[in-house]
This record gives C-alpha cells, structure tokens and sequence, in this order.
C-alpha cells in the first residue's frame, strides 16, 4: 500500500484519467482491508425519572455484531413491553460501522426506586452483558379538578394518593363462621378524567373462602375522596370462609388505562415504535393516546374463621348460617280421607341459602310426607331473600285434629347458638265417609236378613189383599201392614221403579268421522314432518361444522347489533361505545377462539394489518368504555353503528 502511494507522487500531469482510477482502486483495495472492531452492547434509558401515569424508552443496542435478544428479567412493579427494531449502518473514515437497537417501553406501576438488572446478550457466539440501570418513579403528575361530584369526603389511606386507580373492599369484619355469608361491597376508584376500560371481573386471592358475585355490570357512580373527584365501580358480593382460622385474602382486577402520550419522540430511522396511527383522531379527533395495562389490588385483608359450636347442635339443622324468619301455610285444611294437603313453607332472611332445607314436621307419626319442591328469590341486596318449599303430606289417622308444627334450626353468628323456629299447630277437618260403613252393612251381615226381610215382603204384598204390586212389598222393605214405602232397618234409601222410558241418546259416532280427531292426527302429521326436517338439518349441520360455526356467529351478531341499536336510540353515548366495543369482543373472540372479554386493542394492533378499519373503530369504543366523559350525535352514531356492522360481517 505504501508503495502504490508512493508511485502516485511520479505520475505525470497528462494522465490524469490514469490517475483517478488508481486512484479509485486505491479505495477499494482500502476497503476490502477494512476489519470490524470487537463486538459491544450497551443499554440506555430515557429518561431516568418520569412518573406512574408516563412511560420511558428503554434501548438494547448491538454494535459491529450479529446477536439476538431475548426475554428481559422480570422486575417486580415494572411492565417492559417490546416495541420495536432498528438498524444502521455508517461509514465513519472509511471503516464500516453497523448498529441493531431494540426498543423496549416500560411503565412503573407505583412509584419508587427501580434498577433494570444485568442483562446478558449472545453476539457472535459470545456472552456479551449490559450495565444496570437505576431510576426513578415519581407519583402520578395527572391532573383533576378540585370540585365536583358528589358525596361526603373520605380519606385516602396508604399510598392510594400517588395512585391513578386504586381497590376497597367493605364492609369485612373481623372473624366469621365456616359457610357464613358477609356482604361485602367491592369500588374501584379510578381519577375522574381517565379512560379506562375493564379486562377482568373482580378475583379472589386467597384459597380459603369463596367470593360470590351476581352476573351483572358494575354501578357507576362518582365520590370524592380528599377534596380529588373518582369516577367509581361498585360490585356486590359475599364472601364465605371454608377453612378454619386466620387466612389473608385481597382482591383484585385487571384494567387499561388511556393515558395522554405526553412524550413524543421521533424513533430511530424516523418512526414511531410506539403509536405509529393516530388512532382515536380518525373518528372524534381526540388527542394521542398510549395503552398502560394495570392491576388493581386492595390491601390485605386478615379474617379469622370459627367452627360452628357443636354444643346445643339441634337434630334437623341443615347448615343455615344467619337471621331467618318462617311462615307456614296448609291448604286444604278440610279433606277426605286420603287427600293431600300442601304445605307451603317460607324461609326469608339473611344468610347461607343454599344450606337451607325444608322445615320438617316436629310429630311423624300417622303422616304421609312426599319430596318437598323449592324456589329462591334473592333480595334486593346480595344474602337476602326468600326461600319457598312446597310439601304434600296425607293424613293416615282419621282422627287428626291438627297439622303439627313444623321446625326450621339455623345458627345465628350474631348471637353465636343455635335457634329452633316452630310454627304454630293448623286446625284440620277430616270428613269420615258414612257411606262406607252402611254399605259394609249391607254387603255383610245385614244382607241376609235384607233378602228374607224382601222375601216376606213379597209374600205379605200378595196377600193383603190391597192390590199392591209385588214391587210395593218389596219397596216396604218387608213390611205387610200396608203403608208407604221407606227407607229400610238400616236407613238406605232405595231408588223408586221407573215404568217409562226415559229420554234417548245419541248413539256413538266412529272415531275416524270426529272432527276433533280428524284435528289431531293433521296435527300429528305436521309435527312429524317438523320432527323429520329438524333431523335432516340437524344431520347436515353435523357433518359441516363450518357451517354451524357460521350460523352461530351470525346469531351472535344480531343479538350484538340489537343491543347497540337499543343504547343508540336511548341516546346514551357510553352505553352506545361500552355495546360497540363488546360486540367487537365476542366477534374476535369466536373467530381467534379465544377470550372474548381478555381482547384489548394491543391484541387487535397485533394480530390484524396496521390500516385495518377494525382497530380504529375499537379504539374508539374502548376509549368511551367505562369512565370516558364524551357525548356522540345520533347522526354519529348511526355512521359508527353502520361501519362497525360492515366491519363485523367481513371477517372470516
């Protein structure tokens, strides 16, 4: 090389075309000598401090070498999510220079002190390790408004302040019993002017007791908590304890946050790695929002659970657990021997109702009782309401005066025994057949002396010279003294002799010619050809299972658009998103045969193409999903309603 240098020096002025090329060639042999350094990997953050309601770029870069990075280590109270890649490559001297960063976001879920650890690269074949990284999590800077809604102000305990959203559960007391049932009310604070929306209905962590929660969406209401307004979710529920002593359960919900991106920075190469699509702008024109999936638990929460007492333990007790009150009522209360009597019987109270059984009758003996039938109907708060068995029983005793009281035990928590409820005795009549005992007269002993009681009838009728009929001695009874027949010793009163005929009927009609069969069998024939058709498509739609999967999804998609139509004309805007992005949900859920309450609009942005029509109409919705303050025209929600169906029926 320093010898073609050299030469250079020598070349005389008329060659100039020669000189440019070895010039040129020069280069490239410059080039082609040309060695990469070592390979280095480094990571950066920026920036170093930022708070919960924000996010910082975490960059894992590779230089001069060919490496790939895998799953970061877990930090507890950290969310890194990956986000992207870039490359470069830079002439630097003549010497080439090449570079791969990729782009990490991370999130803080509560403030603190944080260090992203060590972490280890292959590059070439070789282990290759980044520095740790140390930072800062300063509380939410989100600002709210420091009047409105309504309601007393309440504390804000721990560090529920530094928090955008944060979990209560009341009201729990300190100890309870083994299947007792506490009301507990379950409000998920979330800072007024957020966007939310709900990934999870309320869980339960802890394995020694069972939260109950009726299938209904959360109350919204607002409260205002250390002068700072909260839009609320309330939940209703029980909890019950199902192993004895001191067990710690929390509870807790998954939620996305829609915050305002309020760092907008261009990415390496001139991208966004992070909201590429101003998504939200494309409908309302709202302002750029970035994603920030949260768990929200409360406190800890300790309750000792007890034994039921087995002192005092009453024979019938079932299990109930609470306050109950009971009613009893019996109809007929007058019957012949053999009718059933029912027995309607109501439990109404607080507590454990599925523990409670039909009260029994204190006295057996000499009743016939039958499997009893039940109904619940809850109350107007979750443990309370009424529980009604019906029972029928049969009198086998002629001589009960009475029904017997009827007993229902249950353990009261409060007072901490057992109680016993009894009704009161129900009067009851039973009407002995007297008929029964004359015809068993006539048809034993008293029958003998009827027939030759008849004989001498008949007899003295023929002789006593009167002219009365054979028929007259015997309607005497076997009396001959003359008089006018009536009833016999044993007091049955026969029926007279008919001489005429009396009034014809109608003989019988076939049974083919009757109209009303006729109706029948037509009905018959069309319920079998129904019968068959349903078979052959039963039949069909089994061997296609795409074509039932297709019949069920348009089903459930009517039943999604009736929904949004019905919130549409009531005119509420949040009813109207919260319909459209459900029914987004359960579409995507049956076509990705997954979750359909678990799709988020990460999911939609990953698995669907950046300019699909669906991600947009999502974000949307979401953003208006729970605690969204926004007001749509009938006009635009009929325009949205008319997209999102047109959306909906193309997916495959």
């Amino acid at each position: 090389m320093e010898r073609l240098v050299k030469r250079l020096h020598y070349i005389r002025p008329g060659g100039r075309c020669r000189s440019f090329a070895l010039c040129l060639l020069l280069v490239i042999l410059g080039m082609g000598t040309v060695s990469h350094g070592a390979p280095v990997v480094s990571a950066s953050l920026d920036p170093r401090s930022f708070s919960v309601d924000q996010a910082a770029t975490l960059t894992l870069t590779i230089n001069d070498g060919d490496g790939t990075i895998g799953e970061l280590p877990q930090v507890d109270g950290l969310d890194i999510q990956r986000r992207g890649q870039s490359s470069q490559h830079q002439w630097i001297n003549g010497s080439l220079s090449s570079s791969v960063s990729t782009i990490f976001q991370v999130q803080a879920l509560r403030p603190g002190s944080y260090t992203i650890p060590i972490i280890s690269i292959t590059v070439d074949g070789k282990q290759l390790q980044t520095e740790a990284i140390a930072f800062e999590v300063t509380p939410a800077t989100a600002t709210v408004p420091q009047q409105g809604g309504g309601g007393a102000p309440l504390p804000l305990a721990g560090d529920e302040a530094s928090q955008l959203a944060f979990l209560r559960v009341s009201p729990v007391k300190g100890e309870n019993y083994v299947g007792e049932v506490l009301p507990l009310e379950i409000k998920a604070y979330f800072r007024r002017g957020l966007r939310a929306s709900l990934n999870s209905q309320p869980r339960l962590n802890g394995d020694g007791f069972v939260l109950t929660q009726p299938n209904q969406e959360p109350a919204q209401t607002e409260e205002v908590v250390d002068n700072v307004p909260y839009a609320v979710l309330t939940w209703p529920g029980t909890l019950s304890g199902i192993k004895e002593g001191r067990q710690n359960f929390s509870i807790a919900i998954e939620a996305t946050l829609l915050l305002p991106d309020k760092r907008r920075r261009s990415a390496p190469m001139g991208g966004d790695p992070f909201f590429g699509n101003d998504l939200f702008a494309d409908f309302f024109n709202q302002q750029q929002l970035q994603e920030k999936r949260i768990q929200i638990v409360s406190k800890d929460m300790e309750l000792q659970v007890l034994s039921l007492p087995t002192e005092g333990k009453p024979a019938d007790f079932s299990g109930a657990i609470g306050k109950f009150d009971l009613q009893v009522k019996a109809q007929p209360t007058e019957v012949g021997p053999g009718d059933p009597i029912t027995l309607t019987m109501t439990v109404q109270g607080t507590g454990n109702f599925d523990r409670v059984d039909a009260p029994v009758l204190s006295q057996t003996e000499g009743w016939k009782s039958y499997s009893p039938s039940s109904k619940m109907t809850p109350g107007a708060r979750v443990g309370l309401g009424n529980k009604v068995f019906e029972q029928a029983i049969v009198a086998k005793d002629m001589d009960r005066t009475t029904i017997p009281p009827l007993s229902f035990s249950f353990f009261d928590p409060e007072a901490r025994k057992y109680q016993t409820l009894r009704s009161d005795p129900i009067p009851l009549r039973v009407n002995k057949e007297e008929n029964a005992g004359k015809n068993e007269q006539l048809s034993g002993g008293n029958n003998e002396q009827g027939l030759s009681n008849g004989a001498g009838a008949k007899d003295n009728g023929i002789g006593d010279g009167q002219g009365r009929p054979n028929g007259g001695g015997a309607s005497d009874g076997g009396n001959g003294d003359g008089q006018q027949g009536g009833p016999d010793a044993a007091g049955i009163n026969l029926a007279p002799l008919h001489s005429q005929l009396g009034s014809l009927q109608q003989g019988l009609t076939p049974l083919v010619s009757r109209t009303s069969f006729q109706i029948v069998v037509l009905i018959s024939f069309l319920l079998l050809v129904a019968v068959i058709f349903l078979k052959i498509r039963a039949r069909r739609l089994a061997n296609n299972p795409a074509l039932c999967r297709h019949l069920e999804r348009e089903r459930l998609l009517d039943l999604s658009l009736r929904e949004i139509e019905k919130s549409r004309e009531q005119g509420n805007t949040q009813e109207f998103l919260a319909a459209c992005r459900k029914a987004m949900q359960g579409q995507l859920g049956f076509v990705w045969q997954t979750e359909p309450g678990a799709i988020t609009l990460a999911d939609l942005r990953q698995r669907l193409a950046a300019d699909a029509e669906l991600i947009a109409l999502f974000a949307t919705a979401e953003s208006g999903a729970y605690v969204v303050e926004s007001h749509l025209s009938q006009q635009e929600m009929v325009e949205y309603a008319g997209k999102l169906e047109q959306e909906l029926r193309k997916l495959q």
